[in-house]
């Protein structure tokens, strides 16, 4: 019953380290669309100042190209961070796999466990009714 019993707690240990890891997952995943929807703002701006037509002085003229140069460089800056973020998924999802497989293993130990205990248990039941014939 002890090993069953350390297995109960390793089993509960894992499961606690699965939801915190899907939560690091789920975490991930928004800050990713947000980064994403920033990027897309900031492309449309880039675009809307760089299509604007009217007749500007050079100095607002260059002041409109150094903003879409600081727009642009802001969007290379969230793609990068959407890639590194969605490198950390795939290593999120596999932590996650591999959990779930310590899971499985410790399942299939507990239930080994059970039956071997429930056979000690019952070789104890038989040996104590065994009375020897007297002759």
């Amino acid at each position: 019953m002890k090993k069953v019993k350390q297995i109960n707690l390793l089993q509960t240990k894992e499961r606690l380290k699965q939801q915190k890891t899907i939560s690091h997952l789920v975490q991930i995943q928004s800050e990713a669309e947000k980064c994403l929807k920033v990027s897309n703002d900031l492309e449309e701006l880039a675009r809307d100042k760089a299509e604007e037509k009217q007749s500007v002085n050079a100095y607002a003229f260059q002041s409109n190209r150094q903003l879409v140069q600081k727009l642009m460089e802001q969007r290379e800056i969230l793609l990068n961070r959407q890639e590194f973020l969605e490198q950390e998924k795939v290593a999120t999802t596999i932590e996650i796999g591999r959990s779930k497989a310590k899971s499985d293993v410790l399942e299939k130990r507990k239930k080994k466990e059970k039956v071997t205990d429930a056979r000690k248990k019952n070789s104890k039941i038989d040996e104590s009714n065994f009375v020897p014939g007297r002759r």
